[in-house]
């Protein structure tokens, strides 16, 4: 299994579109950080745990994409003629569709530790020993997880049932960063963000998350893992019918 994680692995990052969804991410991320994270959002310090998850929450919807495009450029003919031929080995099925989940999750993760990587390095360069390196990474934690949780299984699931499908879930993942959206239903989170700091009435408040929002988290998680293992026992049924 390991070889066919590192054949998947290999097959993405080296791949030309890796290399162009890395610059289109930095490009923006860089372009974000010289607008709007200089300034701070919701009258919090540029440095603060709140202008960071505003960063990469804005970011998201380009890393969804990303994300996506990987799943469906496993999922695509050439993929499959090469899936059938391990459909055929006596392996357990689900364990392959895994495989390929881990693969396409740790491109992904290679992307967003590129913006993550660019926009510490960007705070430190100005802010020196101001910025809270650790709370920044707990921050990216919370928000990038769940969304890459959520995206993964919803996409592992509709690119199983059909390939084309990925394309209708790009657009979801991209639309969703730019519909408004209450705190707890933002996928991204981008809304909380830029509005729960101002609720607290303090300058600058401390990184905090309601219960509210901390279950919406685990509820993006829970579903997203819910649709992953739907889409092993779908695959574990179909070879089982065949």
């Amino acid at each position: 299994m390991s070889k066919i994680y590192l054949y998947e692995l290999r097959r993405t990052v080296r791949g030309k579109f890796f290399w162009g969804l890395l610059a289109v991410c930095l490009f923006f991320g860089w372009n974000i950080l010289q607008t709007t994270v200089i300034r701070g959002v919701a009258h919090t310090a540029p440095f603060s745990p709140w202008t960071f998850g505003a960063y990469l929450a804005r970011l998201m919807p380009l890393l969804g994409v990303a994300l996506l495009f990987f799943q469906w450029n496993q999922c695509k003919e050439k993929a499959r003629r090469f899936w059938s031929l391990t459909d055929a080995s006596p392996a357990e099925p689900g364990q392959y569709l895994l495989v390929k989940c881990a693969a396409a999750a740790t491109a992904w993760l290679l992307l967003a530790l590129g913006v993550t990587a660019l926009g510490i390095g960007f705070l430190l360069a100005l802010f020196h020993d101001s910025v809270p390196v650790g709370m920044l990474l707990l921050t990216a934690a919370a928000a990038l997880l769940p969304p890459l949780v959520f995206l993964t299984g919803t996409g592992l699931l509709a690119g199983h049932i059909r390939s084309s499908l990925l394309f209708v879930w790009m657009a979801f993942a991209l639309g969703v960063g730019f519909i408004p959206l209450p705190g707890n239903l933002d996928l991204y989170g981008y809304s909380f963000f830029t509005e729960y700091p101002l609720t607290l009435q303090q300058t600058d408040p401390a990184f905090s998350m309601p219960a509210g929002m901390l279950a919406a988290r685990v509820v993006f998680l829970l579903v997203g893992m819910g649709f992953l293992f739907l889409a092993v026992w779908r695959q574990r049924r179909q070879k089982g019918k065949g």
